[in-house]
């Protein structure tokens, strides 16, 4: 009898401490401003406010636009898109260059805003209308793993990216679209897919979280998807069911919510949408049915709340990554009816076009361009080169050719699947000195800017397109 006390006396102490530990963790980003509540500060005495039933009140008009000009990747805007140096060892920005930013944006208004008040409400619309974005603290979105930099793929992940399609075309890519299926699920209004539904996007990015007895509502601007995450206890459905956006189960650690989600669907919804500034291009990022995300919403003050979401994908994924920034309740955020269906005519034009122009090729002849003869020597011959992407490989194969005292570049293919033979000049080739430049001659432009080593056996350089910049270097075959 003594042994049965003492046993339960020990599991009871065990439950105590474990309880402890989970609500120390849940509450240790609150208080002063540190780099584990994003420097965003708890008023001492502040009390969180609870619902009429007696849980944590979470309940929010929230913006993730607020962080939609944080890259996903650290120092992804450096490359891709042209921005400054960067510091790949830097999270955060120190107190004063984040005050220089936040200083730097303040007189930059609201140009959606600006526009309504001319009356030019078609490019207030193309703008954004409310969707500014708010410098951060943090330099990216990743916070784990600690480089900031999305996790390798594995070779199953890699294989899987490549027999994705989508209509956002990769350099060097002409896809030929014949069919719904010829696009992604962000084309075809279905859904962005998970974890990226619940980044900061370019644009849309409203956020409203609504509560009943136990039940929490996601609502989402984008495409107006609704997650439903049930508080009481209730398991998860049979795996048998499976979803886009997966089955969401949710319980309370103190405060905070944490919501895990299995039973997703996989395949067609990519695990992160281009529209994430700082993704990878080309919008081929798999999941597979064995994704699990785990997130975790604090509230932090009357007015921020802090957002983290874990993403496992054990057939994708060499390992997990994390993403983590706040937002901030805006109940004047304005949402805008996202009618993504309704007299959508982009994917039947696209594949109207694409057979037309399979049907009735335009031949395109390349002037030659005048270069001194060791450059066009040097130049002569075949080149391959592979786009520096994280979810997918290929290579791109080109070829120049002397034509009187010129040169003469072409795409003559790619290594991707299903890919059209292509064979066409470069267009606007440009070479000044061992500068080189050009434009891809695909369905969507992608323009090159590289320099010829001395030893003539390289190009390096960068390819960029409205997703953005790309390390893309080539070498003589």
């Amino acid at each position: 009898m003594r042994i049965m006390q003492t046993m339960r006396i020990a599991a009871l102490r065990a439950a105590a401490v474990a309880i402890l530990v989970v609500t120390a963790r849940a509450q240790s980003i609150l208080g002063p401003p540190s780099a584990a509540n994003h420097f965003i500060e708890t008023p001492k005495g502040w009390v969180h406010p609870k619902t009429p039933w007696g849980e944590p009140d979470i309940q929010a008009n929230l913006n993730m636009m607020q962080a939609a000009g944080v890259p996903l990747e650290r120092c992804a805007n450096a490359i891709r898109f042209g921005g400054p140096p960067c510091d790949m060892n830097k999270a955060f920005w120190t107190d004063e260059e984040f005050k220089q930013r936040v200083a730097t944006a303040s007189g930059r208004g609201d140009p959606g805003r600006q526009l309504i008040e001319k009356g030019e409400y078609g490019r207030a619309l193309l703008s954004g209308v409310t969707d500014p974005s708010t410098p951060q603290r943090q330099t990216t979105l990743i916070v784990d793993p600690p480089n900031g930099l999305l996790p390798p793929l594995t070779p199953e992940g890699k294989r899987r990216a490549l027999e994705m399609r989508s209509g956002w075309g990769l350099p060097g890519e002409s896809p030929a679209f014949d069919s719904s299926a010829d696009f992604d699920s962000w084309d075809r209004c279905i859904t962005r897919g998970m974890p990226s539904s619940m980044m900061p996007y370019r644009y849309n990015g409203g956020f409203r979280i609504w509560q009943a007895p136990g039940v929490v509502v996601f609502d989402l601007e984008m495409i107006h998807d609704t997650r439903v995450v049930y508080t009481d206890g209730r398991p998860p459905l049979p795996a048998v069911h499976k979803h886009y956006m997966g089955e969401p189960r949710g319980r309370w650690d103190g405060n905070t919510l944490v919501v895990e989600t299995t039973n997703y669907k996989g395949g067609l919804a990519p695990m992160i949408n281009l529209a994430v500034v700082g993704s990878p291009a080309g919008n081929r990022f798999p999941q597979s049915d064995q994704m699990k995300t785990t997130e975790r919403i604090t509230r932090l003050n009357d007015d921020m709340w802090l957002y983290e979401i874990k993403t496992e994908d054990p057939v994708i994924l060499t390992r997990p990554f994390t993403v983590r920034y706040p937002m901030r309740n805006d109940p004047n955020y304005e949402w805008w009816e996202y009618a993504c269906h309704e007299g959508n005519t982009i994917v039947p034009n696209y594949v109207t076009t694409s057979r037309f122009e399979r049907a009735n090729p335009q031949p395109e002849k390349a002037a030659p361009v005048q270069v001194a003869s060791d450059v066009a020597n040097a130049l002569a011959g075949h080149w391959v080169g592979r786009p520096r992407i994280a979810t997918i490989d290929y290579d791109i194969e080109l070829e120049f050719a002397k034509s009187g005292d010129g040169v003469v570049g072409r795409l003559i293919g790619t290594t991707l699947p299903k890919e059209q033979k292509i064979d066409r000049p470069l267009r606007r080739l440009t070479i000044k000195d061992r500068r080189v430049n050009w434009e891809f001659p695909n369905t969507q432009p992608w323009n090159y800017a590289g320099e010829l080593s001395v030893d003539g056996t390289t190009i390096t350089g960068v390819t960029s397109s409205i997703q953005g910049g790309i390390q893309l270097d080539f070498k003589k075959r």
